[in-house]
């Protein structure tokens, strides 16, 4: 199945990516993209931890630049960190109102005051156990997030444990699992496949792509989570693949309303 849509990317309106959106777009075209958008980073951790992007200034940097790309269609999106505090939650909405978004990224790379990506977080863990707070965390934290549009690489966990085989797995977790694409079906929200987390390992995902489907998940998104150009659309062949393999439509969204590709 041919993926032709990054919709997880971020730009230099991010606190942790340095490339203009040009830079992005010139990419995604040579690289024979048709969907892209821009979702940079919204983070309310606490009230001295907190990354927000101008997003009059990138909306007005990418309406400039559409028509250099007329081969793309340019999105406007934001990945918003979810928590479980409910005051950090008030805090995103609040600055998500009133800004013209098409899609809405929920993701989880905090718990507590722990940072996922920080070798610290799995000194003390094993392997399941890291996976099943990471897991339970993001249960925890849809309902703070009611504009997501998308539940954002699941699997972030994995990207960074140090464990010998970091692929995660249903079985992790299925319990959890389940009660996550239960609440996505329910709310008609649903998954990303993130290419990120493998790295340089054989994709995973399928059994759990395949439960999704099974408990009414109708389609995915797919995203590189690139920080720089030259990581857009990576291994898009093989997340096609698995959505094709696990029965699962692929779209895009523009105004937040899911369009099959």
């Amino acid at each position: 199945m041919l993926v032709t849509a990054d919709l997880h990317t971020h730009s230099a309106y991010s606190f942790d990516a340095d490339y203009d959106p040009a830079q992005m777009l010139a990419a995604a075209a040579e690289d024979g993209l048709r969907q892209i958008c821009i979702t940079d980073h919204v983070d309310f951790y606490t009230p001295s931890d907190v990354h927000l992007p101008d997003f009059a200034a990138r909306s007005a940097r990418l309406a400039q630049l559409r028509g250099q790309f007329p081969q793309l269609t340019v999105l406007e999106g934001a990945e918003v960190s979810m928590t479980a505090d409910p005051a950090c939650a008030r805090s995103a909405m609040a600055a998500l109102d009133g800004v013209k978004l098409d899609f809405v990224i929920g993701s989880v790379h905090t718990i507590g005051a722990e940072n996922v990506w920080a070798d610290a977080f799995y000194a003390s863990r094993t392997r399941e156990a890291a996976y099943r707070l990471y897991l339970e965390t993001i249960l925890l934290s849809l309902d703070s997030l009611p504009q997501l549009d998308v539940l954002g690489h699941y699997d972030f966990v994995a990207h960074y444990a140090p464990y010998t085989d970091r692929a995660m797995q249903y079985d992790d977790a299925p319990d959890v699992f389940d009660a996550i694409f239960r609440w996505l079906v329910a709310h008609g929200k649903t998954m990303e496949i993130n290419t990120s987390a493998w790295e340089a390992d054989e994709p995973w995902g399928l059994d759990i792509l395949r439960r999704f489907r099974e408990l009414g998940g109708r389609f995915v998104t797919v995203g590189s989570d690139a920080h720089n150009p030259r990581a857009l659309g990576r291994r898009f062949r093989e997340a096609g693949a698995l959505a094709e393999q696990a029965g699962l439509a692929l779209a895009f969204y523009r105004g937040h309303e899911p369009q099959l590709l």
